[in-house]
């Protein structure tokens, strides 16, 4: 399946809507990365987005452990680290992704309705409102 991803987060540091990278187009597949193949130490479940490179597919970004956040409007939030080179050597900082689905040959989606995202998370509950567990009983406890 084909998906746009935005990464949410530049060297670790969470960005402003404003801030964020155009998406990046391709096909995401998961893996087990072993140590010893790899610069990981450890094993690892790892989310790859593949881009056609002419015949062939390169990956632009990798996602180490990812874990699904959120779901806002019409994709997932996915947490997780990315590889970071530096002056002491390769370290894994945070990195998030916003992952949208779309068709291999379609056009680019609409831009992220960040602040119709932000609006339905606003919505509070009506204070005449009984809690969710009102009535409720422990399992294994009489009534």
């Amino acid at each position: 399946m084909f998906y746009e991803v935005i990464e949410l987060r530049r060297h670790g540091q969470k960005l402003r809507p404003t801030e964020w990278p155009a998406p990046e187009f391709g096909k995401i597949t998961m893996a087990i990365w072993r140590p010893g193949r790899t610069s990981l130490t450890r094993t690892a479940r790892v989310a790859a987005l593949y881009q056609p490179a002419g015949l062939m597919e390169r990956i632009a970004l990798i996602l180490i452990d990812p874990k699904i956040t959120h779901l806002p409007l019409d994709g997932e939030v996915w947490a997780g680290t990315q590889l970071h080179t530096t002056d002491k050597g390769i370290e894994e900082i945070e990195q998030v992704w916003l992952v949208r689905p779309r068709k291999k040959d379609a056009q680019p989606l609409p831009r992220f309705d960040v602040q119709r995202w932000m609006a339905m998370n606003r919505k509070y509950r009506e204070p005449d409102e009984s809690p969710v567990g009102k009535g409720w009983i422990k399992p294994g406890s009489r009534r």
